[in-house]
């Protein structure tokens, strides 16, 4: 391989870690507020929640319910085991169980 090639794989992991290691390293050393700590630990399930919200209630880059029914009615058994047992390998095997037998049944 030439330099450039290289110099591209070295220059996108650095890009890469800077903004993922960069804040953490800065974070370990400073004491935050703790209502500023409380806030920064409801933003993985914030981006987990657009994230799955987007894919349910999307078609074709349009707002659709219609399109995703199978989906919305596997999240139905999904979000009250969430719920329930608060046991994210039961909940994502709930999930993947529900649409597998509703995409067998329709």
């Amino acid at each position: 391989m030439n330099l450039y090639i290289w110099s591209v794989i070295i220059g996108g992991c650095i890009v890469t870690m800077i903004p993922r290691v960069l804040p953490i390293t800065i974070l370990s050393k400073i004491k935050l507020n703790k209502n500023v700590e409380e806030f920064l630990t409801y933003i993985p399930l914030s981006i987990l929640a657009a994230l799955i919200a987007v894919e349910l209630l999307t078609v074709d880059n349009k707002f659709s319910i219609q399109g995703n029914s199978l989906e919305l009615l596997a999240a139905i058994p999904t979000v009250l085991v969430a719920l329930k047992k608060n046991n994210l390998l039961l909940t994502v095997v709930v999930g993947i169980v529900s649409v597998a037998i509703l995409r067998f049944v329709f």
